[in-house]
């Protein structure tokens, strides 16, 4: 296990863990999803890639964000599955999507875009992907791409936060009985969930002010 492995950081905060090494990878896992999910644009533009839509065979996007959808420049905004055929272009529906008002929709993990286009450099789904996270993973050393988390180092840190929390609040269960030790883990809960909660109020915040003002600082 590396020395800065997602479990011996977790042991950093918490001194121990009696959860198994398969639920702190899930529950890293989950952390990662749910940070990404609440993360402004500003921030997660550092961590996308474009997935293309190639003459309407879909851009494949099983496990992401989806940030944005366009089509030559344009932004493309989201119908239903179920009423896409008002949009194609032979429908002769007032509701047609044209070259300057796509549109775009999601079925069986797919992201579909019309007006189809060949080019497959002008459909492009920007996504950020939802990472698969193990309990001796280095967040800084991902190999592969498609869980390469990425962006700013702060990102890890809440990662390890929230798994932290994670691991702690399923350790309460099994201290039912012993009031002392589940008094214990409750306070170090607790202390965790308000630090949590500020380092990703003041990250967020960061992110919010002017550009110019972050750069002069």
């Amino acid at each position: 296990m590396g020395a800065t492995s997602v479990k011996s950081r977790i042991l950093d905060l918490l001194a121990d863990v009696v959860v198994d090494n398969t639920a702190i990878g899930q529950f890293a896992t989950d952390a990662a999803k749910e940070i990404i999910n609440v993360l402004p644009l500003e921030i997660l533009w550092t961590m996308s890639q474009t997935v293309p839509d190639n003459n309407n065979g879909g851009a494949s996007v099983t496990s992401a964000r989806i940030l944005s959808v366009t089509r030559n420049g344009y932004t493309a905004r989201e119908i239903p599955s179920s009423d896409k055929a008002r949009y194609e272009e032979d429908s002769g529906s007032i509701y047609v999507a044209t070259n300057k008002s796509p549109v775009y929709y999601k079925q069986a993990g797919n992201v579909y875009v019309m007006p189809k286009e060949a080019d497959e450099t002008t459909c492009l789904v920007e996504v950020v992907q939802y990472p698969i996270i193990v309990f001796n993973d280095d967040l800084q050393n991902y190999a592969d791409s498609s869980t390469n988390i990425g962006g700013p180092d702060e990102i890890e840190h809440l990662i390890v936060m929230k798994t932290a929390i994670k691991a702690r609040l399923s350790e309460l269960n099994e201290f039912q009985d012993d009031t002392e030790e589940h008094n214990l883990k409750m306070a170090d809960l607790q202390l965790l969930q308000r630090e949590y909660e500020g380092a990703l109020a003041t990250f967020i915040a960061s992110y919010s002010r002017p550009t110019q003002q972050r750069e002069e600082q």
